[in-house]
């Protein structure tokens, strides 16, 4: 009997052992499958997001809003009749579109109004529907942070001097072909605002009132009553006849 149970028992380990041998092999190629599969999807959100990036960098487009600092400040705007001028307050003609033609030239386009910033061979600004040479312009980084827009065809033969998108001091477009219009001037610096959202940011600040009541001063004692005039006995009748006094003239002899 006890060499039965001794057997059996034997068997059972030999068995248990088995199984344990074969479920650890097992465990870890769930978990190389499961490390496998989680890469795999990383690899494929990366290359995703990778292909996304360079597609938007391929297109090179952007949606903001040209700001210019002369005067009150103006926001670049064209409308669908083909005027250019410039907006104080931002508003949807003067949502631009940048895109890119080439190295450094770029094109503009309004979102609303579906036309083209060009400047003719007079260095006028305005608008067209379709997109020409007339419309392709020179992007250039200032110092300051702001930008300059010149025309890729048009500038000053005789001298070479680039014709540059500006505006004047009452939003007015001027003539890319005046000599006043440099790229040092203030009429020709615009920069790319990207929040496109009118209103106005919300927040708000905490303050400590005790440090106001501090500063705020107590309020003076209100000033005590003052005294009531008694008013003197005053003769009414006429007023009495001052006696004038005469001085006679001395008169000295020797």
């Amino acid at each position: 009997m006890r060499t039965y149970q001794m057997i059996r028992w034997t068997k059972a380990y030999k068995y248990g052992c088995l199984s344990v041998r074969m479920n650890v092999p097992l465990y870890l190629l769930l978990t190389f499958a499961h490390l496998v599969l989680a890469a795999a999807a990383v690899a494929q959100y990366v290359s995703l997001e990778r292909q996304l990036l360079e597609e938007g960098i391929s297109s090179g487009r952007r949606t903001c809003r040209l700001y210019c600092r002369v005067g009150i400040g103006f926001h670049l705007q064209i409308h669908p009749d083909g005027r250019v001028n410039g907006s104080h307050e931002p508003n949807q003609l003067s949502v631009l579109e940048l895109f890119a033609v080439s190295q450094g030239v770029i094109g503009i386009k309004g979102v609303y109004s579906n036309r083209f910033l060009a400047m003719n061979k007079r260095g006028r600004l305005h608008a067209t529907e379709l997109f020409t040479d007339d419309c392709k312009f020179r992007e250039r980084f200032q110092e300051n942070s702001y930008n300059t827009y010149a025309s890729v065809i048009h500038r000053n033969h005789r001298t070479g001097r680039e014709w540059f998108v500006a505006l004047n001091k009452r939003g007015k477009a001027k003539m890319g072909s005046s000599p006043r219009v440099k790229s040092q001037h203030v009429s020709t610096h615009f920069l790319p605002r990207v929040n496109l959202h009118d209103k106005g940011e919300r927040g708000f600040t905490i303050t400590d009132r005790s440090k106001e009541r501090r500063k705020t001063p107590q309020p003076l004692p209100p000033p005590p009553p003052r005294p009531s005039l008694v008013k003197a006995n005053v003769h009414v009748g006429p007023t009495p006849r001052r006696s004038q006094v005469k001085y006679w003239p001395k008169y000295r002899f020797g």
